[in-house]
């Protein structure tokens, strides 16, 4: 996809996750990005801060009609591909090396209109071999009013 200037989105995202004996995580993160999309594809850029010791992350999510992928850039990088019933395996990379990343995948779907749209994805993470917790997460979209 070109590196042209995308559509300014307000982004809305909202995340759980649960490791069994550990009280629910919560993470809500409203911030602005870009939306691109063409034939068969969209996209979405935006930033994610979720610690203020650490540069932003740059997130780009892909939809497609055969899945969603997740990719993650900065500090810590790596790559998510959610297809509903099917696992992924990849390595996550941080700081402090690299890492074993494996999801399966219970739910990934995505709506689009006009003016924004959502995005539902609920898996399970695995981290070094290691079963890590489940994942739900809502992310929503709409256009930013033109000023």
């Amino acid at each position: 996809m070109k590196a042209s200037k995308g559509i300014p989105i307000l982004i809305s995202l909202d995340a759980q996750s649960a490791a069994e004996n550990q009280p629910e995580d919560t993470i809500r993160l409203i911030t602005t990005g870009e939306l691109f999309e063409s034939t068969g594809e969209t996209l979405l850029r935006y930033e994610e801060s979720l610690d203020e010791q650490e540069p932003p992350q740059k997130i780009e999510l892909s939809l497609r009609r055969d899945g969603i992928t997740m990719t993650r850039k900065g500090t810590s990088e790596g790559k998510m591909v959610f297809q509903k019933g099917q696992r992924y395996e990849s390595q996550y990379h941080t700081p402090f090396g690299d890492m074993d990343l494996a999801l399966f995948c219970t739910r990934a779907e995505f709506q689009k209109g006009k003016n924004g749209g959502e995005i539902t994805l609920q898996y399970q993470l695995d981290l070094g071999g290691q079963y890590a917790a489940m994942h739900d997460m809502r992310l929503h979209w709409t256009r930013k009013k033109e000023s």
